[in-house]
């Protein structure tokens, strides 16, 4: 029989991979961090790496590419919901 496989992705974080649905979807588009808008590259961050805010800036910042703004702040309202 066939089986249907459920998605793995990797956090960016902690580099521990999980199920899709159980991470946080997010991609930076002109250097600004928004929820994945189905074009162009994206990112996931697990729950884990949500509380872990040096950890977590650092992730981000690498895929950013950008120092300048404080990405924590919108992340956190974003998780809250």
């Amino acid at each position: 029989m066939n089986e249907i496989k459920k998605p793995i992705r990797m956090c960016i974080g902690c580099k521990d991979k999980f199920y899709q649905k159980e991470l946080l979807r997010l991609q930076c588009k002109d250097k600004k961090l928004s929820f994945w808008t189905q074009y162009g590259r994206s990112f996931y961050i697990c729950k884990n790496c949500l509380n872990d805010n040096k950890k977590l800036s650092k992730a981000i910042y690498r895929q950013c590419k950008n120092k300048d703004i404080n990405y924590l702040e919108e992340i956190k309202k974003w998780s809250k919901k």
